[in-house]
């Protein structure tokens, strides 16, 4: 009987929202997964979100080698309207730690895995590594 009523009530809000015939195919699947795809007689996907920072709206932040051991952690995570480019991220740290500063000039920095110039702007959600000059062989 609950499972017919989801059914009914998906089928409803999701036709008069978006003007379309649901995917019928979702029915097949459980009840509980049917709950979570069916939208609510409130839901509007572009709305107003009200929570706090979340880890969509961050920049994960990585270092390697001596910056690793200057910043005291190899990983951290930063509210991207803290930093517009990868260069004000780096300023931010360096503010924080004044002896990273003198790295600069030697750091080759990355966003999302790829090599990038220090005017590269930064997104919710990117990850920014700076990786020191390597020696040995």
């Amino acid at each position: 009987m609950l499972h017919r009523q989801a059914v009914k009530s998906f089928k409803s809000n999701f036709s008069d929202e978006h003007n379309v015939i649901p995917d019928l195919s979702l029915l097949s699947r459980p009840l509980h997964l049917l709950l979570l795809l069916a939208p609510s007689g409130n839901a509007r996907y572009n709305s107003c979100v009200t929570t706090p920072v979340s880890q969509s709206s961050c920049l994960k932040v990585l270092f390697f080698g001596r910056l690793k051991d200057l910043i005291g952690q190899a990983e951290d995570s930063v509210n991207s309207a803290d930093a517009a480019t990868i260069e004000h991220l780096f300023a931010l740290y360096s503010a924080r730690i004044p002896e990273l500063a003198k790295y600069r000039s030697s750091v080759v920095a990355s966003r999302n895995q790829e090599f990038a110039a220090w005017d590269t702007p930064l997104c919710p959600g990117d990850e920014v590594a700076f990786l020191p000059p390597v020696s040995g062989g």
